[in-house]
């Protein structure tokens, strides 16, 4: 049996990796239940967050002003990417837009290799969160500690706005009814675009943070995709308490699976989604169509 200790330390990666899926699975949940749109290209506004995010670093050498404008950036990629190429497929198909966007992000990630190369970009660790913590007698680096805490005040800035605000009903309302909000006389389409483009901001703020723990590379988002499509189906789709509970559980199953049994970990992610399937085919806080 480990020591305490490391259990401490697993429980504290598990935070870390959940509140950084929140940030990813926040916009493709709402972008899902909204649109009914399965955007794949979410992979790589993650990925070029990481690379922009690089690239403003070396530039500036300040990593607020990368975590800023990174996130700006892929946004308004997002909004001309949904304008221009997703909002003529909404009333076809899904497996239309879901094709469109698995070939915007082959091409993103053409370009990444294009503009950055093949190799992998390593990316300092911000100065300010450099070496280890003292948690009650427990080492910890403290820039997990530093996700941590910045990705669970993001998460709770985004379920302020969405609790608090006028905007945040009209998303929440559009999630179960979009037709109805469009009638009561809200643009749904602007709704739409700002969400998709909010989803690839948080999107790209998520791989800015992760760049110095695991280095940007083009093919990271098609790795971090697949957790995120499993917090998705776990959580519900337009469910921001879906996301935020879904990435909690899947953070913890891969971080005390690792820690317990090195060889299935991933396997227990996926056991996991089978399980809330077979319950409850919609997830956990998904609803069912009517």
């Amino acid at each position: 049996m480990p020591p305490l200790s490391i259990w401490i330390t697993q429980a504290l990666n598990a935070l870390s990796t959940g509140t950084l899926l929140i940030l990813i699975v926040a916009g493709l949940s709402f972008v899902a239940g909204m649109m009914k749109v399965i955007n794949i290209a979410h992979a790589a506004f993650y990925m070029l967050g990481a690379y922009i995010g690089f690239s403003v670093l070396h530039w500036t050498q300040n990593f607020w002003v990368a975590a800023l404008l990174a996130p700006l950036g892929v946004g308004v990629l997002g909004l001309l990417i949904e304008v221009s190429a997703i909002r003529p497929l909404y009333r076809r198909d899904p497996l239309y837009t879901l094709l469109l966007t698995l070939g915007l992000t082959l091409v993103l990630i053409q370009l990444v290799r294009v503009f950055w190369g093949s190799q992998i970009r390593s990316i300092d660790t911000p100065a300010f969160a450099q070496g280890m913590v003292n948690l009650a007698g427990i080492l910890y680096p403290k820039y997990r500690l530093f996700i941590l805490l910045f990705s669970g005040v993001v998460t709770l800035a985004v379920w302020l706005f969405l609790a608090r605000t006028e905007m945040g009903l009209v998303v929440r309302a559009g999630t179960y009814d979009p037709e109805m909000v469009n009638a009561l006389g809200t643009n749904i389409s602007r709704v739409f675009t700002l969400v998709f483009a909010f989803g690839a901001a948080l999107a790209a703020l998520a791989g800015v943070l992760v760049g110095p723990l695991t280095s940007a590379y083009p093919e990271m988002g098609i790795e971090i995709i697949i957790d995120a499509f499993v917090v998705l189906v776990i959580g519900g789709m337009g469910s921001f308490k879906g996301a935020v509970i879904g990435s909690l559980v899947v953070g913890l199953a891969a971080s005390f699976g690792a820690a317990i049994w090195p060889g299935l970990a991933r396997g227990a992610i996926f056991l996991l989604m089978a399980l809330v399937l077979l319950v409850r085919p919609t997830g956990l806080f998904g609803e069912a169509e009517l």
